[in-house]
């Protein structure tokens, strides 16, 4: 193989180690636990309590809905009327005729 052709071969496979070490890097750097954004953040904890306030009061509002709706719910079926439609004109005698010249 010549010296030109191995050259560019050589820089890619170190473009791929390059780009395959940053991948590495950046995927462990995933998997750790985030230590800036904990519960004892005081606008966290305000705003965690604030959605828990938030919670509390869509519960009582469920609560007093299903307190003033009726228990018993019936349900009612109907069946559509079915559609019946005699033929308004016999087709058997079409093809019969349709051999014969008059």
């Amino acid at each position: 193989m010549p010296r030109k052709h191995l050259f560019p071969i050589v820089v890619l496979l170190a473009a791929a180690v390059v780009a395959g070490l940053l991948a590495i890097s950046r995927t462990v750097a995933l998997g750790r636990p985030a230590n800036a954004a904990t519960a004892s953040d005081p606008a966290i904890a305000f705003r965690l309590k604030k959605l828990d306030r938030f919670e509390q009061s869509l519960r009582q509002q469920l609560a007093h809905a299903t307190a003033t709706r009726p228990a018993t719910v019936t349900t009612v079926y109907r069946h559509a009327p079915s559609v019946t439609s005699a033929p308004s004109h016999s087709f058997e005698n079409d093809h019969e005729d349709a051999g014969r010249d008059d």
